[in-house]
């Protein structure tokens, strides 16, 4: 009788616990994968207004850089090369890809330059003088390396990588899944 009691309170416990859960986890705002990304809103150089929230719906990579900085300049490389590989590209929850570079330099005068040099014209361009010190760098905690995040369609972080290779990896494998592949594997 005892063990026919407990286990009648186990599974009504359990149907509560379940019951009460009802899908509704919401992620927090952070920089861990599946979290909400930090909203970022600014004016642009040439005085328009930027939010992250404009770009709902697509593919984001948010690229922390410096001219400087060796590493960036030469991944700058794979950064043009992606972004013409999928700009037009749909993604699960996104329908196109874009880069929001977001400099880090000192001085604005290396960092037009850089993005001159190394034809990075067609990303959304963000200038920081302030370096690792500024508001934003702090927001994303960029503290001793730049780190790129790739944000979802609806605004959720897909990866995390100081190495744009892994940014690569991702934007392949999220391209390769359809709505109807998804709704596939949870039908399995």
């Amino acid at each position: 009788m005892k063990f026919r009691t407990f286990t009648y309170l186990l599974i009504v416990t359990g149907l509560v616990f379940l019951s009460s859960m009802n899908g509704s986890y919401t992620p927090g705002v952070g920089l861990s994968v599946g979290d909400k990304a930090p909203a970022i809103d600014e004016e642009l150089d040439d005085g328009t207004f930027f939010s992250l929230d404009s770009l709902k719906g697509k593919m984001v990579l948010v690229d922390f850089w410096a001219s400087y900085d060796g590493k960036s300049r030469i991944e700058n490389q794979t950064k043009r090369e992606l972004n013409k590989k999928y700009q037009n590209s749909s993604f699960y929850n996104s329908d196109s890809f874009v880069i929001v570079s977001i400099s880090l330099d000192r001085f604005k005068t290396p960092f037009k330059n850089a993005v001159k040099r190394d034809g990075l014209d067609s990303f959304i361009h963000l200038f920081y003088s302030e370096g690792k010190d500024a508001e934003i760098a702090q927001l994303y905690g960029i503290e001793d390396e730049f780190v790129n995040f790739l944000i979802d369609g609806e605004g959720h972080i897909v990866e995390r990588s100081s190495e744009i290779d892994k940014i690569a990896d991702a934007l392949k494998r999220l391209e390769s899944v359809t709505y109807d592949d998804f709704a596939y594997r949870l039908s399995e």
